[in-house]
């Protein structure tokens, strides 16, 4: 007696009353339970082996009365405990594994095996067994394929590697086992066999893996297929009867250029209009299996929260006219257990007239396989312009590969989707009407030492909103060639006006090795500046255009150039900034080199002093004038401030993003460097001129004086003048000679000397020839001036070359200190000979607005030195300049841009920006500091 299969009665094994249908079992006191003995295993004969399962017989109630064995069916049999080694949990045999089930007929793998005697399962008369037992069951084919030879050998050409060889070959497990068996069955095609149609689906899988390399078994094989195939979906030649369609035929202009797009599409919901673009994937497994057409949701972003090609979540990047970019990080190592899948992508064309109401029109879109190898190169790697003449592009593609690099050890190599990209442009003539879009993919290639640990890579999705601006840019330029032109004129006056102001200052003049550098300098100088203004206000141009006519759209009126275009900007943002860099380091040489002469005017009074007027009225002068050196008229804090708060406190960095609109309802860090450039201008000017509003208008006018006249008026009170040379020839005079007796008094006696002068009892402050009290002086000096004062310091300065100087000599540097202010004065008091006078007449309006240099300071050879008023041109050799201003606020806004393009954070932007300004201040402050020192004669100790 034997227990039931349902553990509830004992019944016998056999029954005397057979039937021809079932025979006898016999009870097994090992297995406790019948047996239909069946035959053991034995050796490989190619005879079909016999046998039988056991079948409970149940009465009419159905309770089981006994257990019969019957036969299986011819070439299955029954696995047993006793065909199971010891330790192992399956019978294994063609790469399948059974159990043993004493009450179950198994068949093999393959409809064309059978089990032989020795349980192991082999081809029919005529098949060949071919597959790979450690990958999955093995099959028969019948026929060999055109093609089967080095059909395992997989070779990695990946320009995109992780490692440092970008090629190599390795024998593939999956190649090896799927085949012959998908190229066998694809080409000996069986029309009422779906098994065939999946293994063509395989053998087109093969040649994606293998880049589409025509030179492969794999593409090989499928090639040759298709030309023994003559009819064709849809009318598609490249698409035949029972083949997927892989490869596009036509020309890539025609590819790209094809109007068979028929909705319209808008921003908003209108009526016959899209505002959400549908996109559709036909979904298939390695071996084939197509398991539908599903709507495309994260399936791109398969590195995102471990959902790898998941189906969950909302593309909002679908809605028109919302480019897209995010960037995942994932480890390698998450990639080797997920099932690997392939994809044909469609765009639903939801205006078709050619679909039935109840379908979707799926719209074929082309992708560009940036690895895709033909002929031994990669065509799809577009390196130059015009390099797309010879692209070439496909259907279907995948997210990763975790199979062709599969070998005996285990897997080899990685393939994943580093970049993806979905370029959707609009029509260039109809723009509600689009181009076909284009899915762009790069693959990069790990090794297994990759993978060792939890290294993680970076996969990029993107999706990009365009439309083609040929006629922009040939409008650019021309507009380019028009600012050439105008450069090239703002820089040769300029150069023009500072080399008429070179004048030799000895009778042998200068070395020519020092005039070849100082001009090679000043060539540098003048030309990084001019180019700096013009371009930065033409690219601000540029950017506000599309900052302005892309946000501020409702209808679909233009796009944003390509991704590939902005090259220009990016190209155009660096040269800006490490140019302005440059010329802003020039600045603060030249200023940092300037020549800085006091005129003390106080006489001695033997009341006071007998050796001397007082030190501290020219140290007071030369201390306020050391400070104002880096001092600027707006404050960075204010601005940087203001600018936070703008962009991180009102959200507007938003405005970068490369949405049509000022509404966002999403993170996303996916900025537009031309948008965030116009955007960040905007607010730094905002922030420069809300400043420039309150000082000038309100704050120097209610409350302060401008520097300029504070300064004049600390001269005056000291009684102190000051001559600041920004060249050899050409300089500054401020004229601070006090109209009173003596400046050095005390306070009782200088309240009345301002009270004399407010009722007009006085002189006036102005310099003697000169027109009303104008106390600021162009100053252009003649050769026998700088000769003179070269003379003077060449006595206390015999290094005079140096940039500055460590140690004085004090007795020296006292006598040529008087030296120098009797000289000046007796310059100033017309007391020296024709050689070293000077006139003071108004400038002329060449002069005045174009810095051209005076007439006859150009012509004659030993000309007067020439003074006329200047407001506050002095301010230049300092940062309160309202032109040192602006170059130093471009600056800041360059530098800002530069830490935004590496960074895309504000904060971090404004932190650079901040050590920025102050390494620039440091740096104008302590060789401002050595200068003024070496050449105003006076020790720095006396200096803040």
């Amino acid at each position: 007696m034997a227990v039931s299969r349902d553990q509830r009665v004992c019944i016998p094994c056999s029954n005397t009353d057979q039937n021809l249908t079932y025979e006898s079992s016999e009870y097994d006191v090992n297995s406790s339970d019948c047996t239909c003995k069946n035959p053991m295993k034995g050796l490989p004969t190619r005879k079909r082996v016999v046998a039988k399962k056991l079948v409970e017989i149940y009465d009419s109630s159905g309770s089981p009365i006994r257990k019969d064995c019957l036969r299986c069916p011819e070439g299955m049999a029954v696995i047993t405990d006793d065909l199971i080694e010891d330790g192992q949990q399956f019978f294994v045999t063609a790469g399948w594994r059974f159990i043993a089930d004493p009450y179950v007929c198994v068949s093999c793998p393959d409809p064309n095996m059978f089990f032989d005697t020795d349980y192991s399962c082999v081809c029919i008369d005529g098949y060949v067994l071919t597959g790979e037992t450690s990958v999955s069951n093995q099959s028969c084919i019948k026929y060999n394929p055109s093609v089967s030879t080095s059909y395992s050998r997989v070779q990695f050409r990946d320009p995109f590697s992780l490692e440092s060889s970008n090629e190599f070959t390795l024998d593939s497990l999956t190649f090896s086992h799927m085949y012959m068996k998908a190229a066998s069955d694809c080409e000996f095609y069986v029309s009422s066999s779906g098994t065939s149609r999946r293994s063509c689906q395989a053998l087109a899988n093969l040649c994606v893996l293998s880049m589409y390399d025509q030179d492969t078994p794999a593409c090989k094989q499928l090639e040759r297929i298709s030309q023994n195939r003559v009819e064709s979906y849809h009318g598609l030649a490249e698409w035949k009867l029972t083949l997927p369609w892989l490869f596009y035929r036509d020309e890539p202009e025609h590819i790209i250029n094809d109007r068979g797009i028929s909705m319209k599409v808008s921003f908003h919901p209108e009526v016959d209009h899209v505002s959400v673009l549908r996109f559709k994937v036909a979904k298939y497994t390695l071996n084939g299996t197509f398991l539908g057409i599903v709507d495309v949701k994260n399936h791109f972003e398969f590195c995102a929260n471990g959902h790898l090609g998941g189906d969950d979540g909302r593309s909002h990047w679908s809605e028109f006219g919302l480019s897209y970019r995010v960037e995942h990080l994932c480890p390698i190592s998450s990639l080797l257990g997920q099932e690997m899948f392939f994809y044909d992508i469609y765009l639903v064309d939801e205006s078709s007239d050619s679909c039935r109401p109840e379908w979707d029109c799926l719209y074929p879109i082309p992708v560009l396989n940036r690895n895709l190898v033909k002929n031994s190169r990669f065509p799809n790697i577009n390196q130059r312009p015009g390099d797309d003449i010879d692209d070439v592009y496909t259907r279907r593609f995948f997210l990763f590969d975790n199979e062709s690099g599969r070998t005996s050890s285990g897997t080899a190599v990685l393939r994943f989707a580093k970049k993806i990209v979905l370029k959707i442009q609009i029509q260039s003539e109809k723009t509600t009407r689009l181009y076909p879009p284009i899915l762009t993919i790069e693959y990069a290639t790990a090794t297994k030492g990759s993978w060792s640990g939890e290294e993680e890579v970076t996969s990029v999705f993107q999706v990009e909103y365009s439309m083609r601006t040929n006629k922009f840019w040939e409008s650019i330029q021309i507009m380019i060639g028009f600012l050439c032109a105008i450069a090239i004129v703002i820089f040769g006056i300029r150069l023009n006006n500072w080399q008429s102001r070179q004048r030799t200052s000895d009778d042998s003049g200068l070395t020519g090795s020092i005039f070849s550098l100082s001009l090679v300098l000043q060539v540098f100088m003048v030309a990084s500046h001019t180019f700096v203004v013009l371009l930065f206000s033409f690219i601000f141009m540029i950017c506000t255009y599309w900052f302005i006519f892309f946000k501020l759209q409702n209808e679909v009126f233009l796009l944003l150039p390509p991704e590939t275009e902005f090259i220009f900007f990016v190209t155009s943002f660096h040269t800006l900034f490490w140019f302005q860099t440059s010329h802003v380091a020039c600045v603060i040489a030249n200023q940092c080199t300037s020549d800085i002469l006091f005129v003390d005017w106080e006489s001695r009074r033997e009341a006071k002093s007998r050796d001397g007027v007082s030190m501290w009225r020219l140290a007071t002068v030369a201390n306020h004038l050391n400070k104002m050196q880096s001092r600027r008229r707006s404050s960075i804090e204010f601005s940087l401030m203001f600018v936070g708060f703008v962009m991180i406190g009102l959200h507007q960095d938003q405005n970068s993003l490369p949405h049509p609109n000022f509404h966002y309802n999403y993170n996303d860090n996916n900025h537009n460097i031309a948008l965030g450039f116009a955007n960040t201008v905007l607010f730094w000017f905002a922030a420069a001129a809300i400043q420039w509003l309150w000082r000038f208008i309100v704050y120097e006018r209610f409350f302060d004086e401008p520097p300029s006249t504070k300064f004049v008026d600390l001269c005056t009170m000291c009684n102190i003048s000051v001559f600041m040379m920004s060249e050899n020839h050409r300089g500054y005079y401020l004229h601070g000679k006090s109209p009173y007796e003596s400046a050095d008094c005390s306070m009782e006696e200088l309240m009345k000397n301002l009270n004399r002068e407010g009722k007009g009892t006085t002189n006036t402050r102005g310099l003697v020839g000169a027109t009303g009290e104008c106390q600021i002086f162009t100053f252009f000096a003649s050769p026998a001036f700088r000769r003179q004062i070269s003379k003077i310091y060449s006595y206390a300065r015999p290094s005079h070359r140096h940039f500055y100087q460590l140690k004085y000599d004090t007795e020296k540097t006292s006598l040529a200190r008087a030296e120098t202010t009797v000289f000046l004065q007796s310059f100033i008091n017309r007391q020296l000979g024709e050689g070293l006078s000077y006139v003071v007449r108004e400038s002329w309006f060449a002069e005045r607005h174009l810095s051209v240099t005076p007439a006859e300071f150009r012509t004659k050879t030993e000309p007067k030195c020439i003074m006329y008023p200047d407001d506050h041109g002095f301010l230049s050799l300092t940062f309160l300049d309202i032109g040192i201003e602006v170059n130093l606020v471009i600056h800041d806004i360059l530098t800002y841009n530069a830490a935004s393009m590496a960074f895309n954070n504000v904060g971090i932007s404004i932190f650079l920006t901040y050590i920025m300004h102050l390494l620039r201040t440091a740096l104008r402050s302590w060789l401002g500091k050595q200068n003024l020192s070496d050449k105003s004669l006076i020790d720095s100790r006396f200096f803040e």
